[in-house]
């Protein structure tokens, strides 16, 4: 049975002494340390009545005691839910309307918000990082008192365990379910596509509440290797983290844009880096070559996968992405493809829609049956929404995305999402959001705006703050092009592919490289 408590006990027995995972906040935690923990987690929150099945939600910046929370929720049988840090309380609200969570575990940087999501629902907050005299809650120690680290029946491997947000409003609040086996499944097939081993020492700063930043320590944790995590993405601290011994580092486009803008690295000796991982909506082959300058020893690697999809589909190591340019590689172990162009199977190089099925694909999304069966077949073959191709040599390559949506930094953005917001604004007629190319975050939310006659002066501050009031900040506008009219289709709906070839797009590039997750913190948002 593939389950995280026979995981954790095999770890425990086998690596016990060894550095399982750690933080500059909280010290190292051993193998047998983490176990212990995981298992006290998971008495604790069985004290409080739950039962299998019921739903458990995390809102924090990456934290050790995530881990706890975690593998403590799959020992006990509960649902576990991460929830997006950027979002408005209305937006986090969306997302407790669906869930309707027993327990929420809450930083107290978060608590505000999330008191006026949580407002009128019958959840217990227990405050990681201590007491709050200001709201009903409990503090984690006060959560755990007298909780043991005894054993109980595990339950199946195939029960529910993670439920992971693609979106954060509530009509488009998909909630993706996974089972713990899935996740295990995953870690064993990235670890061996992308070669970590039992000696490594890996830091990944994506948030936890990603289906890839929180994927990132199983890969190491099935083996005994040593997962350092950084409370969030900062240049200085991430280049101080390489020096005391990292090993492989995993991150985006847009988090090696930054340390490459801020320097970092150049006060660092980097060679004793094997390994970096990168992971993004747009990968160039020039970002590829700077990464290689500053990691001489490294071998590199990028991966597509997305939160349905599992966070490892196909990937690509070292030389084979520099000598066939843009490629995202081949499927990892146990995942099936196929092209599809009017439910045909493509030829070589004709772009069509990438199908997958793999024992990682998600169960379907919560609560949510007609939405799964819109993307989910029943013989477990996903439909992804990205456009590819494949070459003669079976290597893959993302040319668009058929979904209207933009990854910007490794967040996904919907557009629609966006322009409903806009359209609410009185001075704004109509409204087109894209993705353009940007310099840092891969894509930027490009908002295209016909203005009213006679409205009220907008410009480009009201109408992003307009947005900021409403949704995370992530989402707001980076850039906004007034026009007189909008280009339509034959039908009259506006065309966004003029649009895209107007002001841009990242799929123009000849040298780029598209992938469906990845994950950024992208600083103040």
């Amino acid at each position: 049975m593939l389950s995280h408590s026979r995981i954790l006990a095999a770890s425990a027995s086998g690596y016990g002494t060894r550095i399982a995972v750690g933080s500059a906040e909280a010290g190292p935690v051993t193998y047998s340390e983490l176990a212990a923990r995981a298992r006290r987690t998971a008495s604790a929150l069985l004290a409080l009545g739950l039962e299998r099945g019921d739903r458990v939600v995390w809102l924090s910046f990456n934290r050790v005691e995530y881990q706890y929370a975690y593998y403590g929720s799959a020992l006990a049988g509960l649902a576990f839910a991460p929830l997006n840090y950027w979002l408005r309380p209305g937006e986090i609200r969306g997302l407790l309307e669906v869930l309707t969570p027993r327990v929420a575990f809450v930083e107290s940087e978060h608590l505000p918000a999330f008191v006026e999501a949580a407002d009128g629902l019958d959840v217990t907050i227990v405050v990681i990082d201590g007491p709050s005299a200001d709201v009903e809650s409990i503090s984690w120690d006060a959560f755990l008192d007298g909780a043991t680290d005894a054993t109980w029946p595990e339950p199946p491997d195939d029960t529910l365990h993670e439920i992971v947000f693609t979106s954060g409003t509530t009509g488009q609040a998909k909630g993706v379910m996974r089972a713990q086996r899935k996740r295990i499944i995953d870690s064993l097939a990235a670890a061996t596509t992308f070669r970590l081993h039992r000696d490594d020492h890996l830091m990944g700063s994506g948030p936890q509440f990603h289906i890839g930043g929180g994927a990132v320590p199983g890969q190491l944790l099935v083996q005994g290797g040593r997962v350092t995590i950084m409370r969030r993405f900062d240049p200085e601290h991430i280049a101080a983290t390489i020096a005391t011994g990292v090993t492989y580092f995993m991150g985006v486009p847009a988090h090696f844009n930054l340390l490459f803008a801020a320097g970092a690295l150049e006060r660092v000796d980097t060679r004793g880096v094997r390994g970096v991982y990168l992971g993004g909506s747009v990968a160039t082959l020039g970002l590829f070559e700077r990464i290689r300058d500053a990691f001489p020893n490294a071998e590199i690697s990028h991966g597509y996968g997305s939160t349905e999809s599992g966070p490892h589909s196909i990937g690509v190591r070292g030389e084979v992405f520099l000598a066939h340019p843009g490629t995202i590689g081949l499927p990892v172990p146990g995942t099936e493809v196929r092209v599809e162009v009017d439910g045909r199977d493509a030829e070589p190089e004709e772009i069509g829609e990438l199908v997958l099925r793999a024992p990682t694909t998600m169960d379907g999304y919560y609560g949510r049956p007609d939405l799964t069966a819109t993307v989910l077949d029943a013989d477990g073959w996903y439909r992804t929404g990205d456009l590819v191709r494949r070459d003669a040599e079976g290597l893959f390559y993302v040319a668009d995305r058929k979904k209207d949506m933009i990854i910007s930094g490794g967040e996904n953005v919907y557009s629609r999402e966006v322009e409903d917001v806009l359209s609410l604004h009185p001075a704004v007629d109509e409204v087109a959001v894209i993705g353009t190319k940007d310099p840092i975050y891969e894509e930027c939310v490009t908002a295209i705006v016909r203005l009213r006659n006679g409205a009220p002066p907008a410009d480009f501050d009201v109408l992003r703050a307009f947005v900021r009031e409403r949704l995370a900040g992530y989402k707001a506008p980076r850039r906004v092009e007034f026009v007189d009219e909008m280009p339509r289709n034959p039908v009259g709906k506006i065309d966004k592919l003029r649009l895209r070839e107007l002001f841009g797009s990242v799929f123009a590039e000849t040298d780029g490289a598209g992938a469906h997750q990845a994950n950024s913190d992208q600083g103040a948002r």
